[in-house]
């Protein structure tokens, strides 16, 4: 096949167009946006028709495509198409069905290649299936870190409503997690840069996309309004306790601790780029498609001019900063004594329970801010004087994750009237994937180990302070 990025990228396109006729067609009775269902079934089969280049993967992308063709016949394909409900409505259905067109003429033509002998003989090797994998894994994980893992919404213990925002909130978190790593990792730099791009995009979602930080009653959930006044601040419409709950959350939560993790799955791959220039651009157009259905809420419309500007403004300067750090070397302690994986854990979980314990107020913000910051520091000293590795950042990550998941079984949804059962079936579920995901990162310690002993043998320090002995 020698286009094999146009398949994919035909139904990005019919996505595309299907979107447009989402904003230029009917809206819905709240005044939203009406996206078509064919938008998430364009967007999956274009990541099946990329990834899996066989074909079973051009089978179900066919499958989108017929599926998507037959349901924009039986809404009235016609009229759209010769113009008869308007000219936006008809350049989107011609957008969507020359997308449309594309894929479906890529991947018949892949299908008859891989039968005949000349197309099996040009075949290209197979791709690396575990770095598909482990990006899934992230984008998994991104979303049951930012929203499923604490259960607070009417969607727990509903196996519809997870399937659907595993999709969701996988393009809305997963997909600028990932781009935020490619762009750290391709550059060179480590954690502190990265966790600053972090708290950029955690800054942008509460501020700029759903508006969080500055609603006075976001979604109706119980507690909203007791949590926000303590520390409100009149002059700018912000509460402290919300702003540091919202932002450090979304870069613990949405971003580091799912990242930390999926690199230590592969610690080969931990320090490499992922992405090439196609999973980039899907990664970048579904978080643009999930931020812009987000944005167009009628929910999400509670910041004014000014806080938006003063949001974008403290978004662009974490950005340049994380450039000015990035652009330090960062030592090498290859050779100097490890730290317990175990003890970062366990030091990691104790500091994660206290912001969560602590009152919505004043005190409540500085003493979480302080524990927050301690064990940044505690971080810090430990990877600039001893041997710091994926699996220790990953440990850190795994005790925030396994602090919420624990916790999330105290209470109960802060909206919606969720069952006990199926509340506390939800809570084990991801409890447990919160846990095969820490033992995945975790696995390798005697093996790493095992490496470090080795190498710390042929250095002519333990040569030397053996000989002594």
């Amino acid at each position: 096949m020698r286009c094999p990025w146009l398949a994919p990228a035909g139904l990005l396109v019919a996505m595309i167009g299907l979107l447009g006729l989402g904003v230029v067609g009917p809206a819905t009775a709240d005044g939203g946006l009406r996206i078509p269902p064919g938008v998430p079934i364009l967007l999956i089969g274009a990541a099946v028709t990329w990834w899996w280049r066989s074909a079973l993967g051009a089978v179900l992308g066919l499958v989108a495509v017929s599926g998507v063709t037959v349901a924009s016949i039986g809404s009235g394909l016609g009229p759209d198409l010769i113009g008869d409900r308007g000219l936006p409505v008809a350049l989107a259905r011609w957008v969507q069905m020359a997308g449309l067109a594309a894929a479906a003429y890529a991947l018949v033509r892949r299908l008859v290649a891989r039968r005949s002998p000349e197309g099996a003989a040009g075949e290209r090797p197979r791709r690396d299936r575990s770095k598909v994998l482990q990006i899934a894994g992230l984008l998994v994980l991104c979303g049951i870190g930012a929203e499923l893992l604490a259960a607070y919404s009417d969607s727990t213990g509903d196996p519809g409503g997870i399937a659907f925002a595993l999709v969701f909130f996988g393009a809305l978190y997963g997909a600028p997690a990932l781009l935020g790593r490619e762009l750290a990792r391709r550059l060179g730099w480590g954690w502190p840069s990265l966790l600053l791009v972090f708290a950029a995009l955690g800054t942008a979602q509460a501020g700029l996309i759903d508006q969080s930080l500055f609603s006075a009653d976001y979604g109706g959930y119980e507690g909203w309004e007791e949590n926000r006044e303590p520390t409100l601040i009149p002059a700018i419409g912000l509460s402290g306790y919300n702003a540091y709950s919202f932002i450090v959350g979304h870069v613990i939560f949405s971003f580091a601790a799912p990242v930390a993790l999926a690199e230590a799955w592969v610690p080969a791959r931990a320090r490499k780029p992922w992405l090439g220039p196609v999973g980039t651009t899907f990664a970048a157009v579904a978080y643009a498609v999930a931020a812009a259905l987000i944005v167009t809420d009628p929910e999400s419309r509670s910041g004014s001019q000014g806080q938006l500007l003063g949001t974008a403004a403290v978004v662009g300067a974490l950005v340049l900063l994380a450039v000015i750090v990035g652009r330090r070397r960062r030592l090498d302690h290859a050779e100097a004594r490890e730290v317990s994986v175990w003890l970062v854990l366990g030091v990691a979980f104790v500091l994660a329970f206290v912001p969560d314990l602590m009152p919505a107020t004043w005190l409540g913000v500085v003493a979480a801010a302080t524990a927050t910051a301690t064990l940044g520091v505690l971080i810090l000293l430990a990877a600039r004087t001893r041997a710091w590795t994926v699996q220790h950042s990953a440990a850190v990550g795994a005790a925030f994750l396994l602090e919420r998941g624990l916790l999330a079984f105290t209470y109960f949804p802060l909206i919606g009237d969720v069952a006990p059962g199926p509340k506390y079936a939800h809570n084990a579920a991801m409890l447990v994937i919160v846990l095969l995901a820490t033992w995945l990162a975790l696995r390798g310690r005697v093996a790493a180990n095992a490496a470090i002993g080795s190498r710390a043998e042929r250095s002519p320090r333990w040569r030397s302070a053996r000989a002594r002995r």
